[in-house]
């Protein structure tokens, strides 16, 4: 199913932009499909938030691996098979592969792959393993077919590709999983739609667990509409939800997009609380111009670093991609300029917005005072850029600190937990 009607020469540039790193041809291409646009997805999450994810699990120095567990599907079989050896290096060398070697894999790991490499050669290493579902989320299996099927996978150690699809082997590969933190890429509209209680053992895992559900806007709409007609449909809606206040949403537009997610949302708040967050990545549609890509993530954690890490991973995202539309325009100087003076702007608008909300809220930490801020405006400020807003208000003397220990270089310091913040 393509979203748009004329269909772009893009799979060989893709690939190759992919396998470089190069995101930048992807974010110009005006009309992306499907597979183009879950490519990209992939992409920006490995480079721009896994990474960094990864590694303050590191920091914490108890966990020793992490997993990336992607049942989004929408692989074509060349991306699921293993590149074979160069026949000319394998008689140039005359050997075998070594054993600190890495062994080839297949297209669709490749740039987990790489990533798992670079981790693993940092000060504190940590273990990043893929693991792919190869069918997506489009079949469910219950009693002794499920039994079968859980006893015949084989979850390789070192990551790999999995036949099947979530809803098959969720109970298996959990428990494989046991306290080892994952990040999981789901989308619970697939081909078979997703219940709540599909999604509970998930909500309950006790170890960091970062989930990133995928819901297109057409898919949503399609759901919608066959509710209508069809009571299996609509009993599945129900079922995911834990409502049936859906029947109240328009069948269409963006109206219906809005309150399905507000409705999926309000399923989830009560094990995540001030998560989950929406996330709609921009593309370039023009010179100097962007517009959002018609699919929202839905992200939810519990540890307050991930939630910063992710909110500065879609911070620098927009910026990077309204950037790239005006380079190489006519004026793409003044482009620059005025976006610099509105950045300016928006810095000053936060630094009054601060001690407006911390006097209303009587909030004296500024590690709570950052989040709730955070929370309003998801996506729009880095961590840096609050923590400079508060280090100058309180040169400014708009606010004073009281430092639970003394330093001689207070004003270049950031409140802690264990700061208070006195307002005026």
């Amino acid at each position: 199913m393509e979203l748009w009607t004329h269909k772009d020469e893009y799979d060989e540039t893709l690939t190759g932009a992919m396998e470089q790193g190069q995101l930048a041809a992807v974010r110009s291409t005006r009309r992306l499909t499907d597979r183009a646009i879950l490519s990209l997805l992939r992409q920006w999450l490995l480079t721009e938030y896994t990474a960094n994810y990864c590694r303050s699990l590191g920091n914490m120095r108890i966990f020793r691996r992490c997993y990336w567990i992607d049942a989004l599907g929408g692989y074509t079989p060349g991306n699921l098979r293993v590149p074979s050896i160069s026949n000319e290096k394998t008689a140039t060398s005359g050997k075998k592969r070594q054993k600190n070697e890495p062994a080839a894999v297949p297209v669709a790991l490749q740039p987990v792959a790489n990533l798992a490499q670079i981790l693993a050669q940092e000060s504190r290493p940590i273990a990043l393993q893929g693991l792919l579902l190869a069918a997506g989320s489009n079949s469910r299996r219950t009693g002794k077919d499920q039994k079968t099927s859980d006893q015949a996978l084989f979850i390789p150690k070192e990551g790999g590709i999995l036949p099947g699809s979530w809803l098959e082997h969720a109970p298996v590969l959990l428990k494989e999983l046991e306290q080892a933190p994952a990040i999981f890429l789901l989308d619970p509209l697939g081909p078979i739609t997703f219940s709540y209680d599909d999604l509970l053992p998930l909500y309950k895992r006790t170890v960091p667990t970062e989930l990133i559900f995928l819901l297109a806007h057409k898919q949503i709409e399609l759901r919608l509409q066959e509710a209508r007609k069809k009571t299996d449909q609509a009993a599945l809606l129900t079922a995911l939800l834990r409502s049936d206040r859906w029947k109240g949403l328009p069948s269409t537009g963006e109206e219906a997009s809005k309150g399905f997610l507000k409705l999926f949302i309000t399923s989830m708040r009560r094990h995540f609380l001030w998560s989950p967050q929406t996330i709609t990545l921009p593309f370039q549609n023009g010179p100097a111009s962007t517009a959002s890509l018609p699919y929202t993530l839905v992200y939810a954690t519990r540890r307050p670093e991930s939630l910063l890490i992710m909110n500065d991973a879609l911070c620098h995202y927009s910026r990077s991609v309204y950037q790239q539309s005006y380079q190489g325009v006519l004026s793409e100087e003044w482009f620059a300029q005025q976006e610099q003076k509105h950045h300016e702007e928006d810095l000053q608008e936060l630094g009054r917005e601060i001690p407006q909300q911390g006097v209303a809220l009587r909030i004296r930490r500024w590690p709570d005072l950052r989040q709730h801020l955070l929370l309003n405006s998801f996506g729009r400020f880095t961590q840096q850029e609050y923590d400079q807003c508060i280090q100058q208000l309180i040169v400014q003397q708009e606010v004073r600190c009281a430092w639970r220990q003394a330093s001689p270089a207070e004003s270049e310091r950031i409140p802690g937990n264990e700061d208070t913040l006195i307002w005026r």
